[in-house]
């Protein structure tokens, strides 16, 4: 596979990422002023899962996820300031590209496989081996996606975007620590 048809699948990948964002986002009852930032973070979420797996971290699709939540997550709070919603209102939506359903899916089928095997006992412990680490697997994806989106909320401490600027927030916290520091004694 070439440059150019690398590039082209990743392309496709990213416009239907952000696609699935926006379709969950217009279930969820996403303002349409917001759509477009559900969009926006749906395909850096993505992309960010996917560079992690590709470049940084390959095999470790659990931190991937986190990491593209996490992301998601940051600049959900940056555009939520933006277009005057709530994070969780467009985040939620752009990480349910995210979501492992086709572990989760072979998970499923590794429980009946269990319920319907007869009399193999490797085949029974292989099959019961695989099936706990693909239900470990989704589990912990599905964990890292919700504890990524919601960190900044954590961290921030902000509930309401409402007359709150991220920028001064942050640079309040900044003064609040340099002020710890100088009355602290050395």
């Amino acid at each position: 596979m070439n440059f150019f048809d690398a590039f082209a699948l990743l392309a496709e990948r990213i416009f239907w990422s952000m696609w699935v964002s926006i379709g969950f986002a217009l279930l969820f009852n996403t303002p349409r002023r917001a759509l477009w930032a559900t969009a926006l973070l749906g395909a850096i979420g993505w992309s960010t899962k996917f560079l992690l797996i590709k470049t940084l971290i390959p095999d470790q699709v659990v931190i991937a996820s986190f990491g593209g939540a996490c992301v998601v997550g940051f600049l959900g709070m940056y555009f939520a300031h933006r277009v005057h919603t709530p994070p969780m209102v467009f985040t939620i939506p752009a990480v349910i590209n995210m979501i492992p359903g086709k572990s989760g899916y072979e998970f499923m089928m590794g429980l009946i496989k269990i319920v319907t095997i007869t009399h193999e006992h490797n085949q029974t412990l292989e099959t019961i081996f695989e099936t706990i680490k693909l239900a470990l697997q989704t589990g912990f994806i599905t964990l890292g996606l919700a504890f990524g989106v919601i960190a900044p909320v954590l961290l921030f401490n902000t509930y309401s975007v409402k007359d709150k600027d991220l920028n001064k927030f942050i640079a309040r916290k900044i003064k609040r620590i340099y002020k710890r520091e100088r009355k602290t004694p050395h």
